[in-house]
């Protein structure tokens, strides 16, 4: 009889065991460390969906560039920036690092792309899209010849960029383009000719984020002539920018070639903007520039594009420490030196308004500028004549007419998207 008691314990406790290794969840595993590079671009054509494509510790080198497609809920993640890392400096063929393309809930998280031919990270059309702990750079420094982009969503829905480094970027280091609903939080960019930029874009939340040592810190940009016309809906707050004085290395014949080094924030044609508790700090030729397109005297097609700046509403920041004369690199630090002489401004508008917003006294509305210290501040009034001749006559330093309140706005169902990551 005791032997069959001890054998019927035996089978129960051999089924539960058998039962429990069978239900237990299979971690994924690191790619082979010896594998990497001839087997990555292999394993991204054939995810499968809900796939976790885990990267080892690493520097692994690739002459074409990475792309992957269509195949939803699939993460690719390394060991974290700077340990895992994706170079390529030898780069033969391909226009970006990788190039990831119409995909639903993409996570990329814990690796460094560098030294890419193009756009290191580039993301197009695709939605609910992560960046997490990724780093994009470009070791040979400050060159013309770097990638325009480093982490670069386009064209996408739902992002989120949090706790990445971008620096040396060509053109800018973080962009965000043309995506509707957008939380970029907690990243740092340094070294580029712009830091950040929220480029067409429509519901955007952009706060805790650090620029130093760019050429400009942070932009926010609306563009004629392309898929998405009009941006709105920008919250920019407790983001630090800092020290913004660096080399505008970037090509001739692009709109960012044209920033001034100095620039601590350019907010150009854009609309719905509120820009507070930042922090703006020790820049050459300006600390918040607003202006219009019209004032670049470049020509546009697009019948939907607005040109003109509307609702920008910064208060309660800090700005100091613009210490002038502007950096005469570009002929808007050009202007910015003639017209400014040693006492560069803290805000500077251009003075370029869509009629339609004018009071009956010809007094523009939907600006205003509140509760940001002793700040300086000058309206180009370029309006009245643009030549450098006209705008010193016309400058003003009167900012009485911007100080006002404006309500802030909702962004939609933007939080209630993160909050599910």
């Amino acid at each position: 009889m005791k032997s069959k008691v001890s054998l019927l314990a035996f089978l129960v406790v051999s089924i539960l065991f058998i039962f429990s290794c069978k239900t237990e969840p299979t971690e994924p595993q690191p790619i082979s460390v010896t594998e990497v590079e001839s087997s990555l671009q292999k394993i991204l054509i054939q995810a499968k969906d809900g796939e976790m494509i885990l990267l080892p510790e690493g520097i692994f080198s690739f002459k074409r560039a990475l792309s992957f497609n269509d195949i939803p809920n699939v993460t690719i993640k390394g060991m974290g920036k700077g340990k895992t890392i994706l170079s390529f400096k030898n780069q033969i063929e391909g226009a970006e690092g990788m190039i990831l393309k119409n995909a639903k809930n993409l996570k990329l998280e814990g690796f460094t792309v560098q030294d890419s031919k193009g756009d290191a990270i580039k993301v197009q059309a695709c939605e609910n899209v992560t960046f997490r702990d990724l780093e994009t750079t470009w070791t040979n420094g400050r060159s013309p010849e770097n990638g325009g982009y480093g982490i670069y969503p386009v064209s996408c829905t739902n992002v989120l960029i949090e706790k990445c480094e971008a620096s040396y970027a060509m053109d800018a280091g973080i962009y965000v383009g043309q995506t509707t609903n957008a939380v970029v939080r907690e990243n740092y960019v340094h070294h580029n000719v712009a830091g950040l930029e929220i480029e067409n874009t429509r519901n955007a939340e952009v706060y805790k984020n650090i620029a130093k040592q760019n050429a400009a810190g942070m932009l926010i940009f609306d563009m004629p002539d392309l898929p998405q016309a009009n941006g709105y809906k920008v919250k920019f707050y407790d983001n630090h920018m800092e020290d913004n004085n660096g080399a505008n290395f970037s090509k001739p014949g692009i709109v960012v070639n044209t920033l001034p080094s100095g620039t601590g924030m350019l907010i150009m044609a854009h609309k719905d903007i509120e820009v507070y508790n930042n922090t703006i700090k020790n820049h050459k030729s300006m600390g918040i520039g607003i202006n219009s397109w019209i004032f670049t005297g470049q020509p546009f097609e697009s019948k939907e594009f607005d040109p003109f700046c509307s609702n920008i509403n910064i208060h309660d920041n800090v700005i100091t420490e613009t210490n002038g004369p502007a950096i005469p690199t570009t002929d808007f630090g050009k202007l910015l030196n003639a017209i400014c002489g040693e006492e560069s401004p803290d805000i500077i508008i251009d003075g370029i308004f869509n009629p339609a917003t004018l009071d009956k006294n010809g007094k523009p509305t939907g600006f205003c500028f509140k509760n940001n210290g002793d700040i300086t501040f000058r309206n180009m009034n370029a309006a009245m004549g643009a030549t450098p001749q006209d705008i010193a006559k016309n400058m003003s330093d009167d900012i009485s007419v911007f100080d006002c309140e404006m309500p802030s706005f909702e962004l939609g169902d933007l939080d209630n998207w993160i909050a599910k990551k």
